[in-house]
């Protein structure tokens, strides 16, 4: 008798399970059938916000290669111009024998200010773009003026851009926060360019050779030129990025004894 009941059991369960996966194939059914453009809306990742996520992280990469190539910022003032490119002082003095001087002691702040103030202007154009592209396809669109906020993170640099954007095609879909994460090592490389600064200010010069002890991953490289100007170009060698800036620190003058070359 037990076994029977088992068996009446399994069954009703078995009945149920089917019964369960029908209607949820009776519910795609009538979506794709009798409702198909709200079915599209939902499921088709191009109506969504991924093209707008895009434009922002292609103009992100771009800030960041400048930034990485120019010591830090988006247009250098005080620079050593290196094969065409200007590379921002991190440490200077003009005089000889002295030591350099930080220009950058919060390196990490003042590269999230400048990546912040070159994404502003790009964000708003991806965000009217995005809006025009949407209207074209028949959608309706809304946003507010967007709020940007910028930090660098190890292996990351988060982007979040606040803004009620509202987009509706038979159903609506609202976004008051887009984050946008971006993979990079900017942030290990700026450490360790706030850190060699702080060597040549404090010793006049820096050994390349400890931090790839410290990291295998790493090659930091040193160039001294004529004038006393050390071009330090750190590379990471899994990403491939490269993080370059100058330093001029107690430069023995052209027929003194040099220490260093």
């Amino acid at each position: 008798m037990n076994s029977k009941k088992g068996c009446i059991g399994n069954k009703k369960s078995q009945v149920s399970i089917f019964i369960i996966i029908s209607l949820i194939i009776l519910i795609i059914l009538i979506l794709l059938f009798i409702n198909r453009n709200q079915f599209n809306t939902i499921f088709d990742s191009s109506t969504g916000i991924e093209q707008f996520k895009d434009c922002v992280d292609s103009s992100l990469l771009e800030g960041i290669e400048i930034i990485e190539a120019q010591g830090g910022s988006i247009e250098p003032e005080n620079y050593y111009l290196y094969n065409g490119t200007k590379v921002e002082y991190l440490c200077y003095t003009e005089e000889d024998y002295v030591g350099c001087v930080m220009q950058k002691p919060l390196l990490k702040q003042d590269i999230e200010n400048e990546l912040k103030e070159y994404m502003n202007p790009r964000v708003k154009n991806c965000l009217t773009s995005f809006e025009y592209s949407l209207i074209n396809e028949g959608y309706e669109v809304s946003a507010s003026e967007p709020n940007l906020t910028l930090e660098i993170v190890p292996q990351n640099i988060i982007i979040t851009i606040s803004s009620d954007l509202t987009i509706e095609k038979d159903i609506a879909s609202s976004y008051k926060n887009i984050k946008i994460d971006h993979t990079s090592e900017l942030y290990k490389l700026i450490m360790i360019a706030n850190s060699i600064s702080n060597w040549e200010a404090r010793y006049g010069y820096s050994e390349p050779m400890n931090y790839m002890i410290y990291d295998h991953n790493l090659i930091v490289e040193k160039k001294a030129r004529d004038e006393g100007t050390r071009i330090y170009i750190i590379s990471d060698k899994i990403t491939g990025e490269r993080f370059m800036f100058a330093s001029r620190s107690r430069v023995i003058p052209i027929g003194g004894e040099r220490y260093e070359n």
